[in-house]
């Protein structure tokens, strides 16, 4: 059984690794985001090498020693992390964080070089020449700091995509941006690996390491891994960087109230300019095209009209979509012409709005 699963978990690893390589030097796919993406698949399967290599040493060197493969664990969230705020265009809010702990892994992977110096001058190791209890518990002591810095990278992850969900349900309009679950799920996939790895460190203090636990582990990174390739490859560019938010820096006091009146007129403004039918349209362009405050605008959709800037104009688009479907009775036009007729950027963003409407698809709606 235990064959079975090395054969599944390996095979998931070399995917993820060639994977990889296609994401950091594909000039079709090239980005930071994917850069990042390719050096966190690659740093996995170099992990890998680590706990489940099927052999012990290669020539005269013992590789089932501490220290004596780079240890490339703590890059694992990092890279992970990056991957996550590159995407959201958020990296530099924790550029001291990245920085400090890039900093302690390269030392970290710098000792296999002093391991490998051992070998071939002194015909030693790391765990020959140094107290072996000092060694075990500075393996050791990466391994838990790598699993809280894994831990706090996932929080950061999550936080952040909760951040970008609700900037783009207060600023802009495109409801393919809302599309995220993708990324969500992915974070979530992080869970068990952490909770099982957590579990494993425990042990670790009062037992010696288990082997199984460490094949466990491997074997949720591998359903992490089948999830993140076939995700990341079918949408690599799902959604661009984003400006910061420019509610944080358009604050004013005179703006914060909303009167019945105002939010009538923006809705008025809105139906008779028929704004919703630019596909880029944000807060901000909508903003200055009916010379509002942009804060005034939003706490008016908030509070007035009970929804938020996306759902407000993607409820015009939805409308628009349906009119057309109506008057369409010999089917001329396509369901993407609709589409994007009605101001929606992308089919999947026109299908994802009609069905959070009115609950089903527009060829649904079209064959009643």
């Amino acid at each position: 059984m235990n064959s079975i699963l090395v054969f599944i978990i390996w095979a998931a690893l070399l995917q993820g690794f060639f994977l990889g390589l296609v994401y950091i030097f594909s000039k079709r796919n090239q980005s930071p985001a994917n850069t990042f993406l390719g050096l966190f698949l690659i740093m996995i399967a170099l992990e890998a090498l680590n706990g489940i290599l099927p052999f012990n040493k290669v020539g005269s060197y013992t590789i089932g020693e501490y220290f004596t493969l780079p240890d490339v664990i703590l890059f694992i969230p990092l890279f992970f992390l990056q991957f996550v705020l590159e995407k959201l265009g958020t990296s530099h809010k924790y550029k001291s964080f990245l920085q400090v702990n890039y900093f302690l892994a390269f030392s970290i992977t710098f000792l296999t070089l002093v391991n490998l110096y051992l070998f071939a001058f002194k015909s030693s190791s790391i765990s020959q020449t140094f107290d072996s209890e000092l060694v075990y518990w500075t393996h050791f002591g990466v391994k838990f700091y790598a699993f809280i810095i894994t831990s706090y990278s996932f929080y950061l992850s999550w936080k952040e995509t909760m951040r970008y969900k609700k900037l783009v349900q207060n600023e802009y309009s495109d409801y393919a941006l809302l599309q995220i679950n993708w990324l969500k799920n992915l974070i979530y996939l992080l869970i068990p690996v952490i909770l099982l790895w957590g579990i494993a460190l425990t042990f670790a203090v009062v037992t010696p390491y288990l082997e199984d636990l460490d094949l466990a582990i491997f074997g949720l990174v591998a359903i992490f891994l089948y999830y993140l390739s076939y995700q990341a490859y079918i949408q690599p560019n799902l959604f661009e960087r984003l400006p910061e938010s420019i509610l944080k820096t358009s604050a004013d006091a005179s703006d914060d109230g909303c009167s019945v009146e105002q939010s009538t007129k923006i809705e008025t403004l809105m139906t008779e300019n028929e704004f919703f039918l630019k596909q880029d349209l944000s807060l901000h362009s909508f903003a200055q095209a009916i010379n509002m405050s942009p804060r005034m605008i939003s706490n008016c959709i908030n509070q007035n009209l009970g929804q938020n800037f996306n759902e407000w104009v993607n409820r015009f688009r939805v409308n628009r979509a349906k009119d057309l479907l109506e008057k369409d009775e010999t089917n001329r036009w396509s369901i993407e012409g609709i589409g994007t007729e009605a101001g929606f950027k992308s089919r999947s963003a026109l299908y994802a709005a009609f069905k959070n409407e009115f609950g089903c698809s527009p060829g649904q709606f079209r064959n009643r």
